[in-house]
């Protein structure tokens, strides 16, 4: 996969996500005080990991040739971050 390759589908992804936080949202919007608390606290996780994630997204973007597959590893290792927190509070918020 060449670099553009790469930015475009980790920009998928990221847009994919926004789109989970967003049902996310609107989980908490209809849920009970508790649970709006519980479900807003790992939005605010989930938004703090996704910012890390675009911010090494556009490390890899600014990048030169060479140095692009260095920065690649530490792009993706705060992708499977966001992917994990976001399959676990969709998991957990299944039944809201």
């Amino acid at each position: 996969m060449n670099r553009e390759q790469y930015i475009d589908n980790m920009a998928a992804k990221l847009k994919e996500w926004n789109a989970e936080v967003e049902k996310l949202e609107a989980k908490a919007q209809r849920a009970g005080t508790d649970a709006k608390k519980e479900i807003s606290k790992e939005i605010q996780e989930l938004r703090t990991k996704k910012n890390v994630a675009q911010d090494k997204l556009d490390d890899v973007k600014e990048a030169g040739e060479d140095a692009w597959k260095e920065l690649q590893t530490e792009a993706e290792d705060a992708f499977e971050d966001i992917k994990s927190a976001l399959d676990n509070a969709v998991n957990r918020f299944e039944d809201i």
